[in-house]
Parts: structure tokens; sequence; C-alpha cells
């Protein structure tokens, strides 16, 4: 009597399940190593230009970076410190005689836009800063 067993497809099947978690676990090691080189969030860069007069300060975007305009919060101290922020949005205002307008009004700060401030009264050497909540974009000095 001729037995034969018919065992030879286990050997493939063990095969390609022993090819497929090495490529499982190839893939994983990859992405751990590759998870090192992507790039880490940076701050923006911008170039600005202000410009002032009695009641009114510019901030002008040069060049560089954009900003959402959500982000944005521009900070004046005065000298004898105190401060006043403003902030893009309407429900953060806390006087109806300031402003912050972005002209074109959309939703980023970018090249060929500036922002009106309107403050009331300026007396010259108060410090503008233009800043978002991760880094101070621009420092400037009124002057009159």
């Amino acid at each position: 009597m001729n037995i034969r067993l018919h065992d030879d497809g286990v050997s493939e099947v063990v095969g390609e399940m022993l090819m497929i978690g090495l490529v499982i676990l190839l893939i994983g090691v990859f992405a751990a190593a590759l998870g090192n080189f992507l790039p880490t969030a940076r701050d923006p860069s911008v170039t600005i230009k202000m410009s002032n007069d009695t009641q009114n300060i510019t901030l002008w975007h040069k060049g560089g970076d954009w900003v959402k305009k959500e982000d944005l919060t521009v900070v004046i101290s005065y000298p004898n410190d105190t401060m006043q922020k403003y902030y893009p949005n309407d429900s953060l205002k806390t006087d109806a005689s300031l402003h912050f307008d972005m002209v074109p009004d959309k939703s980023v700060f970018d090249l060929g836009s500036h922002i009106n401030i309107t403050t009331g009264t300026l007396a010259g050497n108060e410090t503008v800063s233009l800043v978002t909540p991760r880094a101070r974009i621009f420092v400037g000095r009124v002057s009159l």
C-alpha cells in the first residue's frame, strides 16, 4: 500500500505568513524611524512696516509667512506701564471706539494685507507688538 501525506501546501502557507509578518514589522520600524525626520513646527517669519498718526497705527505685511487672522493680537504698551490688547474678532473688543481692522478682510494676514488699529489718542513713545499664541512677530515704537 502506498500512502502519501498531503501536507506540501502547509509549508507554502507558513512561508507566506512569515513574509506578511516580516513586512508588517518592517513598516512599523520604518514609520518609527522616519517620524524623527519630520520638520518641527516653527514660528512664522514676517517682515512688517509700521506707520502711525495721532490716533491710528497701521501694520503692513511686506513679506514672509502668512498668519491666521484669528491668531493675531496687537498689544500696545504705554509709557505708564499699562497696555491695551486688540483682537481681530468683535466679541473680544472692550471698547467700541477701539478697532482692529484687517484690509482686505480675509482669514489670513499675508503679503499685501495691512492691519489698521484705531487707538484713540497716541502721545508717542508707545510700544506696538504683533503677537501670536506662540511668538512675537513684530515690535515697534510709535513716534509722532
